[in-house]
């Protein structure tokens, strides 16, 4: 709920209400929260209740730049080794979604998730793949929405990272992957700014 933004970020958690939602018995529920407050997803409002927290611009910025740091090199190293039926089908999905034009489709969201996760699983890694995966779910937290004018970039950056990765270039991957990462944390400014 919380990575879909059904619970989006500022909203108060009525824990009666949630364990009703979810089916669930408030005695793990709790025990969820509390795991959830302690990783950072949930912060304690100064009247006691509970919410999904927002992470702020400067921190948004120091987590695309850790990933700047670090997705690069993950993908330099899943270079060659994601296998060629995953990368086709991550192909396809890239050119339906640029084929619907609609910048606001879910599954935008979804192959970015897909893609990300793919390179994790193939960098040979696994702390590596686990930072990043960490790194990349703690964005949600943050508050705004895609940015539209992006869907036709970002698809042919991921083209790109997907010919690095099928050609088995570890220096053309790093390279896609950093523009990839870069450009996002420019559009970010960007919207942030009003531009």
């Amino acid at each position: 709920m919380l990575e879909s933004r059904l619970l989006p970020p500022d909203t108060a958690v009525a824990e009666r209400r949630l364990a009703g939602d979810l089916g669930v018995s408030r005695t793990p529920l709790r025990e969820a929260l509390r795991r959830l407050e302690g990783e950072g997803w949930l912060a304690r409002r100064s009247d006691g209740t509970l919410a999904v927290r927002r992470l702020d611009v400067e921190e948004m910025l120091e987590v695309l730049q850790v990933r700047r740091l670090l997705e690069p090199e993950a993908a330099a190293a899943a270079a060659g080794t994601v296998p060629a039926s995953e990368i086709e089908a991550l192909r396809k999905r890239v050119q339906r979604l640029l084929a619907g034009g609609d910048p606001l489709d879910p599954e935008r969201a979804a192959l970015d998730h897909a893609l990300h996760r793919a390179i994790g699983a193939a960098c040979g890694n696994n702390t590596l793949a686990a930072t990043i995966a960490d790194l990349r779910r703690r964005t949600v937290l943050f508050a705004t929405r895609r940015v539209p004018e992006r869907l036709e970039p970002v698809c042919a950056e991921h083209l790109a990272i997907l010919d690095a990765l099928a050609l088995g270039d570890a220096a053309a991957a790093r390279a896609a992957m950093t523009t990839h990462v870069q450009n996002s944390r420019v559009a970010l400014l960007r919207r942030l700014a009003g531009g």
